[in-house]
């Protein structure tokens, strides 16, 4: 049987939630692709051909950290109504909180960026350039509504904005502060 795109992608994002819980419950190490298809009644072929590997699949789940940015950007872009700086912060502080207040969500995230960091940090370069990259388009749409100031050109923001927020993200996670992110 032919599956139309609307169904894979529905199969696709079906595997993504199947593999977080998972994951964020019994550990990136200790779950298998096998056992990802086998909670969702699918082959290992199935979750294969979407994302080849437990690694493909791990790179999905970081690139997703990315969306609400992504999505953002678009609606900037959409409603020039919006305050691009503003709504940054709003989504910035939204994501933080949900981060602090959800303990499953934490968990893998953590097991995320060890993963990253130690076994794939090209992909976790590219991982951070496309944040960036959509961070770069938000504060792109700041300085062209004149929100930004000159000194600041929207590709400098953006990376001194990702810096901030991901290494204050990596020592929370660490452990490594004593601080809440909410």
């Amino acid at each position: 049987m032919r599956r139309t795109k609307e169904e894979a992608e529905q199969t696709r994002q079906a595997i993504l939630v199947a593999a977080e819980k998972l994951f964020a419950s019994r550990g990136v190490k200790e779950v298998s692709i096998g056992q990802i298809a086998g909670s969702l009644g699918l082959t290992r072929g199935a979750v294969r051909w979407h994302f080849q590997d437990k690694r493909g699949l791990l790179m999905a789940l970081l690139d997703d950290t990315g969306l609400p940015l992504q999505e953002l950007a678009g609606q900037l872009e959409l409603d020039r109504t919006l305050d691009p700086l503003d709504e940054l912060v709003k989504l910035t502080a939204r994501l933080l909180d949900e981060l602090q207040s959800d303990s499953r969500r934490r968990r893998l995230l953590q097991q995320l960026l060890h993963f990253v960091e130690a076994e794939a940090p090209e992909q976790h370069r590219a991982s951070d350039r496309k944040i960036r990259v959509a961070m770069r388009a938000v504060f792109e749409l700041a300085a062209a509504r004149g929100g930004l100031a000159r000194e600041w050109p929207p590709d400098k923001a953006a990376l001194a904005c990702h810096g901030m927020i991901a290494g204050l993200i990596r020592e929370w996670l660490r452990g490594g502060a004593d601080f809440d992110l909410g």
